[in-house]
């Protein structure tokens, strides 16, 4: 039976034909702020500093000594210590450079994750040219998930049901904001959840009219829509659930919800492999706007679990492929009154798609 590792050697593999491919010698993917979880998927930890690959040879990934020996223990590839920050840039440019020959080395970077500062010493240190594998080489290593992955991706949506379930259960007049928090996370815990992508989400009142209303101390009231937006993690693996309550009864505010759910639907009735990104954004856009409800400011959809692509906005130019794993989150927000959201994770299969997430939208 595979295991996480095993999907790390075969995305490793995968860059390194890709490497060969662009005729690259190196690869060096620098880790931003929100890079840990692709780290994750390709060498088993989501601690490091950088990560070095060279074509010819043993890939190292570096980190300084507070957390040397954690991810020595959790990565599959050597780890290499930093002794301080001062010496780190020069140490990563010796390794690179010892693996830089030829007349024109090539260095794969993903740029947009290196400071300016960060990037005019390694040009001007590094033996080589960099390219930017931003938008090229990281989609593509970084695509989805393996067809005997997705098990992995079942668990953490099957902590997302139980957490939002917990949510719901504990919604009450009177109750705080960061008591359902509490409960929530408290029951994805509880029942296996390693770690949280993203502190938990609940706003309720004319909060949920934000699109990120942190908990607070506000207490529920009757009448009240509670958005709860939660993001478990196991194994590196990131669910990523949406599900808003309505406290009592209120004409206005059902209508909203029901029409949210009917935007979600009708895009989860259009998926299938080649449908374009740009469209369904689209479609979850005209089922809200024929309900008599504004646009919304996010786009419809994003990746998880660290992996690359796809984004269902109004820009994309992606079409759905197999394996590529995302949310489907349309919004109603009306500022002073309330807010609606609903979010499912769906991954594309060979044949058409899986929804994960299996909470009840409208209860």
């Amino acid at each position: 039976m595979s295991e996480p590792v095993d999907f790390c050697k075969r995305r490793m593999k995968h860059l390194k034909g890709l490497m060969e491919e662009n005729e690259l010698d190196l690869v060096y993917l620098v880790k931003g702020p929100r890079d840990g979880s692709r780290y994750t998927r390709l060498v088993g930890t989501s601690s490091g500093s950088a990560l070095l690959i060279p074509l010819d040879g043993n890939p190292a990934l570096f980190c300084f000594p507070v957390d040397y020996v954690s991810t020595k223990d959790e990565a599959w590839i050597p780890v290499r210590r930093l002794e301080s920050r001062a010496s780190a840039r020069d140490v990563i440019a010796e390794f690179a450079n010892q693996h830089l020959s030829g007349k024109a080395p090539r260095i794969g970077l993903n740029v947009d994750a290196l400071n300016h500062e960060d990037y005019l010493y390694y040009e001007e240190r590094l033996k080589g040219k960099f390219v930017n594998i931003s938008q090229t080489i990281i989609p593509k290593v970084f695509f989805g998930l393996y067809p005997d992955e997705i098990k992995f991706q079942r668990t953490v949506s099957r902590l997302a049901d139980i957490a939002v379930a917990a949510a719901r259960e504990s919604i009450a007049p009177g109750v705080k904001e960061h008591e359902v928090a509490a409960e929530a996370n408290y029951a994805m815990m509880r029942q296996g959840a390693e770690q949280q992508s993203f502190p938990t989400i609940v706003s309720s009142g004319e909060r949920s009219a934000y699109c990120h209303g942190w908990p607070g101390d506000r207490e529920l009231k009757e009448g009240d829509l509670v958005i709860v937006d939660l993001g478990p993690m196991k194994q590196g693996y990131a669910a990523d659930e949406t599900r808003t309550y309505l406290i009592g009864e209120d004409t206005k505010k059902q209508k909203m919800l029901e029409a949210m759910d009917k935007s979600v639907v009708a895009v989860i009735e259009s998926i299938k492999p080649g449908e374009s990104c740009k469209e369904l954004d689209a479609i979850s856009r005209r089922v809200l706007k024929e309900h008599g409800f504004s646009d919304y400011p996010h786009s419809l959809g994003h990746p998880l679990s660290g992996f690359a692509v796809p984004s269902l906005s109004k820009t994309s130019e992606l079409t759905l492929k197999e394996g590529m794993l995302f949310t489907v989150e349309p919004g109603i927000y009306l500022p002073g009154y309330g807010g609606v959201r609903l979010e499912e994770n769906v991954v594309m299969t060979e044949d058409g798609f899986e929804q994960l997430t299996k909470s009840p939208r409208l209860i």
